[in-house]
């Protein structure tokens, strides 16, 4: 063999070992990291459809990064909106018609009971999760409703409830407590002592929509005529009850008017003649028209009096709370005009004289829902915002502070029919229409129907994920056992190379020769 042969074997032999202990490297990183590569580039063709899976599986974790922070969320809500549905019925239940039992602290003990469950729904509606208040809109980062205290007694020079359902009361009530009507003394005729005709005129005391309204006149009294009312769309009504005789027993007169603010609501007051006025809806014939006229101007006196101080009262209390609560989309409170209040024609804003109850986000929507998004899959958006002054949510809180701020200290019999009639009106406002379900069961519906929606997608991203991860796997990843078994080969042939190597080095030329 020439000298030249061994050096060239050396060398090929240096070149195999230093290849074999590469490749053993490269095998046992394989085999210490599962796999087959520590870049795109080392696997080969399949390194785009690689690299577009990982970013998929990235993508996916975010999302469900979202959707864990949604669903916390959205769990949240659902637990306030059951309660929130709860108070409801409970604030049902603790408006008794039947319950007026005044404390020594001048309230009823159902209103201490709405008290305490207006503090709840307040508290409800301040819930806070992980720095998101969930009933603030999109501006959800301090409470978004005012305290009780503040709510009804106003603050920082602000009025609160109940300064603006005094000022309704008196707007509705008017000077004399008539419900802004104007019944005049009677006009009456004469020949020589004897009278001859009587004229009783009630007119309304100008063109607004405070107090009652004159509706209709139903006359059945003999010897007795009316004029007007006008008929509907004249403001103001006015109309004259004339006798010119003596109208006959169990005849009858009935006066029909409406009650503010859309005036659909009734009230009917309905007088019948009678030997005397004993009887509740009954005014004496006397011994002339004059005096017949006069019990029945009396009569109709008391009653639209009462009817003031009750009824009418229960729907400016009511139309307060309505304009103070009533907020969404950016709507201000109405105040009245005034001072004086008892004159008052028209309304005004209240922005910047009034207690803001909520105050979240509040522009023009229809839908509160979007106050909150969440992208959480290609192309698919969750919304699931809310407002504490949405319709359903507010009424709660409006039904309670209502009723708390009423007043029926006094007592009386006229105390207890105002208590009723206020806790008729508001009842209903926390009855769903007809046979609807409740606003706050619409959002809770709308809610569920959000977290149904992330809850499917959360299942198709870890399906996904998984099926990704998966390829992603069997492109990168390498077989442990076929590797273990070529590591072992290339131990194997890097031995035997290290002895043939060690022969080889070992030559010299007196050894060849």
């Amino acid at each position: 063999m020439a000298v030249d042969s061994i050096t060239t074997s050396r060398s090929y032999l240096t070149q195999q070992l230093t290849s074999l202990n590469k490749a053993l490297t490269e095998k046992t990183t394989q085999l210490a990291t599962g796999k087959v590569a520590q870049t795109y580039g080392g696997v080969g063709d399949n390194r785009l459809i690689d690299l577009e899976l990982t970013q998929k599986v990235s993508r996916i974790s975010s999302y469900q990064e979202t959707i864990t922070q949604v669903n916390l969320h959205i769990e949240s809500l659902n637990v306030t909106l059951e309660r929130l549905e709860s108070l409801r019925i409970d604030s049902k239940a603790a408006l008794d018609l039947n319950d007026f039992e005044l404390q020594t602290d001048g309230q009823t003990r159902t209103q201490a009971t709405a008290e305490i469950l207006l503090h709840e729904a307040v508290s409800l509606l301040n819930t806070e999760v992980a720095g998101y208040y969930l009933y603030g809109g999109t501006d959800a980062f301090s409470n978004p409703v005012a305290g009780v205290a503040d709510i009804l007694n106003g603050a920082n020079g602000l009025d609160g409830l109940k300064t603006v359902s005094d000022e309704y009361i008196a707007a509705n009530l008017g000077a004399d407590n008539r419900g802004r009507l104007t019944i005049d003394p009677l006009v009456t005729n004469y020949a020589g002592a004897v009278p001859t005709d009587s004229t009783l005129t009630i007119s309304e005391d100008g063109t607004h929509d405070f107090g009652f309204d004159i509706a209709s006149v139903t006359n059945s009294l003999t010897n007795v005529a009316v004029v007007g009312p006008a008929g509907t769309g004249t403001d103001p009504d006015t109309f004259d009850v004339t006798f010119t005789g003596q109208p006959g027993l169990g005849e009858t007169l009935s006066l029909e008017f409406t009650l503010p603010p859309t005036h659909t609501q009734t009230y009917t007051l309905e007088l019948t003649a009678a030997s005397d006025n004993s009887v509740a809806g009954t005014f004496a014939i006397g011994a002339d028209l004059e005096e017949t006229a006069t019990n029945l101007r009396n009569e109709i006196i008391a009653a639209i009096e009462e009817q003031a101080q009750t009824t009418l009262k229960a729907a400016a209390a009511e139309w307060a709370a309505d304009e103070y609560f009533d907020t969404f989309a950016g709507n201000d409170t109405l105040r009245i005009d005034g001072p004086p209040f008892e004159t008052a024609t028209a309304q005004v804003s209240g922005a910047a004289t009034t207690m803001s109850w909520y105050t979240g986000e509040n522009t023009a929507t229809t839908n509160a829902r979007l106050d909150k998004n969440a992208l959480v899959d290609d192309n698919l958006q969750v919304s699931y915002g809310a407002r504490a002054n949405e319709s359903g949510i507010a009424d709660v809180v409006k039904a309670l502070a209502s009723f708390v701020a009423a007043d029926f200290s006094g007592g009386s019999s006229i105390d207890e029919q105002y208590y009723t009639a206020l806790t008729e009106n508001l009842r209903a406002v926390l009855e769903p229409n007809s046979a609807d379900q409740s606003g706050i069961v619409d959002i809770t519906t709308e809610v569920s129907i959000a977290y149904r929606t992330v809850q499917q997608t959360d299942e198709r991203h870890i399906q996904m994920r998984s099926s990704y991860l998966q390829t992603i796997g069997e492109i990168e990843g390498v077989d442990n056992e076929l590797l273990a078994a070529e590591i072992i080969q290339l131990q194997t042939n890097i031995e035997a190379s290290y002895r043939a190597s060690s022969i080889v080095f070992n030559l010299s030329l007196a050894d060849f020769l």
